[in-house]
């Protein structure tokens, strides 16, 4: 029995040995493999000419990184043994400081990188295919331009092939998910959330949904007005003094209604959305005469169990679109803009206080499009980059009048650069 139990501590000590062993090589494998790939930045070169392209500065840069992983003349030890350039866009900015997307294949070598997101899907042999990286770049001299950072380019920013289904797809804007939907049903509205298998019925009678100025079909919700999810479903319903808020916060199991201190008569637009667990936003449109509308935004802090009023836009023209990324920056379009005798464009504003205060921001519309798209819709964001869709407004005819163009920002919205033309259906090819 003593040897037995000899032995088992044998077996035992080698056990952890190993371990310990594997953890060592973890740890160790971590800290040198699973480097930062800014570490070695900012980098900074100095160019020949003075009125260089900034796709060729970026270029240019994009290469002298990636000299130190690659083999010298003096080190043998390489860690990507091919590399195949693609393209290069422009995002936004300027010549002072701007970003672009670059787009490569690279070879890396087996054991001497680990899976790195930067690089995105690598194959079995080694092969990270059509790795995006966005470069961000400043001019630090008066031909000097360094790179202050790569970072991973997101769908919303990335220069995306067509799609045919949404725009909002290639946008980067992420669509409701089909599961969590409505239907009207004999004037009963209810909710699913397991794409028809089983339903709740909403108990509130369907006239407070469509209450206010609207004139339009009762067999559908009006845009915007609600929000379905397991974690919350709510609806706008009522007007003038008496808009309300339904609330569930239980597949539908139990509801509430949450009054809003509005005091706009004849509420049209209602737009409800909610960025977090606990913020979220409400804006209302009301009072409307010709082409004039007040506008009220509204923000809760608690789920939706209370409102308050954050404050109102100052223009009172028709709003089209608008909502809010986080508890403090949110933008409103008020459609297509006509001054004098110069061509419609698109008004959009943005807060970054949370609704206390607006103010426009430019949408520089390339000389060859102006008129033509006139009408800003909600940006999407990732982070401080965001992008933004501007469509040709109800009449639009160019190309059909299903081409919108895209526009690019680095700077939470602040300043947009535009980027390219969105053309979903292949329409401006045929």
């Amino acid at each position: 029995m003593m040897v037995d139990a000899g032995k088992r501590k044998l077996v035992f000590g080698f056990i952890v040995l190993v371990l310990l062993i594997l953890a060592g090589a973890a740890l160790y494998y971590s800290k040198f493999y699973k480097e930062d790939l800014n570490k070695s930045l900012p980098l900074t070169v100095t160019e020949k000419a003075e009125d260089m392209e900034l796709e060729d500065i970026g270029r240019d840069l994009w290469s002298q990184y990636l000299q130190q992983y690659q083999q010298t003349a003096t080190s043998s030890w390489k860690r990507i043994s091919n590399v195949d350039f693609h393209k290069i866009q422009l995002l936004a900015g300027d010549e002072e400081q701007f970003a672009a997307d670059i787009t490569f294949d690279a070879k890396l070598e087996t054991g001497k990188w680990s899976a790195h997101r930067q690089w995105g899907k690598v194959e079995k042999d080694g092969t990270a295919k059509d790795v995006h990286w966005t470069l961000r770049i400043k001019k630090t001299g008066k031909k000097a331009y360094t790179l202050v950072r790569i970072e991973e380019t997101s769908q919303a920013i990335a220069d995306l092939k067509p799609v045919k289904d949404t725009y909002q797809k290639q946008a980067g804007i992420k669509l409701p998910d089909p599961d969590n939907r409505y239907e009207i049903v004999n004037e009963k509205l209810r909710v699913t959330y397991d794409n028809g298998k089983h339903w709740s019925t909403v108990p509130v009678p369907i006239n407070p949904f469509f209450e206010g100025s609207y004139n339009g079909s009762k067999q559908e919700l009006m845009e915007g007005s609600y929000v379905i999810s397991p974690e919350r479903t709510a609806f706008v319903i009522g007007n003038n003094e008496n808009v309300r808020i339904l609330l569930s916060t239980d597949k539908g199991e139990n509801w509430s209604e949450v009054p809003v201190p509005s005091t706009l008569p004849g509420i049209r637009m209602r737009l409800l959305g909610f960025t977090s667990d606990q913020n979220g936003y409400l804006i209302l449109t009301g009072d409307k005469t010709m082409s004039w509308e007040a506008n009220a935004i509204f923000r809760t802090n608690d789920g939706g169990k209370s409102w308050f009023e954050a404050g109102r836009v100052e223009e009172q023209r028709l709003i089209t679109d608008g909502g809010f990324v986080n508890e403090q920056l949110g933008f409103v379009s008020f459609g297509a803009l006509n001054v004098m005798d110069q061509p419609p464009r698109p008004s959009l504003y943005r807060t970054a206080d949370g609704g206390k205060t607006w103010a426009e921001v430019e949408i520089p519309i390339p000389a060859e499009y102006k008129g033509i798209f006139v009408e800003a819709e909600m940006p999407a964001f990732d982070g401080s980059q965001g992008t933004l869709l501007v469509n040709q407004g109800p009449n639009g005819d160019y190309q059909g009048g299903q081409v919108m163009a895209k526009y690019i920002s680095i700077d939470k919205g602040a300043t947009w650069s535009f980027a390219n033309l969105v053309d979903p259906d292949n329409v401006m090819e045929k």
